[in-house]
């Protein structure tokens, strides 16, 4: 049989109400030289008998059942070694994709006129399904990507990424030692060998909800998560101080939206330990006095004006 030209990778636990939508949004892409490969890291509900249902109805997706790991992951790693395709996309299981995400992406990653290109992504709807509220997420363009990345995880959502499988050969796979925030550590890494570019128009959803990784977790898990991204970074954290000092006072916002006024106080001045510099930092800390509500607040108010600027 004639290999894909993608390998669309979903890792998934427990998603039995959404994984099907998500299926169905890569089946529906107008570019359909693809295979499906869902990995399902340890459900309890009844995933296996969804998957078996689509399985019949597309010879092309592909499903294993692995012990659970708690993370994406072992995930993604798994599905990367079973991938067929030159390409590999990946779509979390609680998002979906519309209809020409594929078409795009694939058309600017294939490029010849630019063999360094390594890893693509796209604009986003992020959709806040508790608060009832949605925007779209425009990626930045930035030259000193690595610098940025060091600082805040900026490419979005792993929904939106397709890479080269190449790629993995030279930087390994996802860090299996993190239970999130393994987009942004491979990202550390590919930012080192490879380009990376992005399709202006908004091609994928991603929703917010108790359910995501991000929030069943904890604040507490993720700030331990990027504190072991930046000892296993130490020697580029060093080089690049004022991205230090950023990654921490994102740190501290993390912690302010979540009620942990004490910990994102703390954030805030190590963060301007590190880079005195930071004028955000310090500012961030004022901030921080005038109670977690308004500074929730404060951070959709500045959300929304970064979207309607960049309309």
């Amino acid at each position: 049989m004639k290999k894909p030209l993608v390998s669309v990778i979903i890792p998934t636990y427990n998603s039995a109400n959404l994984i099907e939508r998500a299926v169905s949004s890569v089946l529906f892409q107008t570019f359909q030289d693809f295979e499906i490969i869902v990995v399902d890291d340890g459900s309890t509900d009844n995933t296996a008998q969804i998957m078996s249902r689509l399985q019949k109805r597309d010879s092309r997706i592909l499903y294993t059942h692995i012990s659970h790991s708690g993370g994406a992951a072992r995930p993604k790693n798994i599905g990367i070694k079973m991938a067929k395709a030159p390409f590999i996309a990946t779509l979390d299981a609680d998002d979906e994709w519309y209809p020409k995400k594929l078409e795009k992406q694939i058309a600017l990653l294939s490029d010849p006129s630019r063999p360094r290109l390594g890893y693509v992504t796209c604009f986003a709807l992020y959709v806040y399904e508790e608060e009832k509220m949605k925007f779209i997420y425009r990626v930045p363009r930035y030259k000193d990507i690595l610098q940025r990345i060091l600082a805040h995880d900026y490419m979005g959502s792993g929904s939106g990424m397709i890479y080269k499988k190449e790629v993995f050969k030279k930087v390994g796979g996802f860090d299996e030692s993190l239970k999130s925030g393994q987009d942004a550590e491979m990202r550390i890494r590919l930012a080192q060998y490879y380009d990376f570019d992005v399709v202006e128009d908004v091609l994928f959803v991603y929703y917010f909800h108790k359910k995501n990784i991000s929030n069943t977790l904890g604040i507490i898990k993720r700030c331990e998560d990027i504190t072991k991204i930046i000892n296993k970074w130490k020697h580029l954290y060093s080089k690049y101080p004022k991205a230090h000092s950023n990654r921490l006072r994102f740190n501290g916002t993390m912690c302010m939206i979540n009620g942990m006024t004490a910990e994102a106080k703390r954030f805030f001045i190590e963060s301007t330990k590190i880079y005195p510099f930071n004028w955000r930092s310090y500012l961030y800390f004022i901030f921080s006095f005038l109670g977690s509500n308004f500074y929730r607040k404060l951070t959709y108010i500045k959300a929304g004006i970064r979207h309607f600027l960049k309309k």
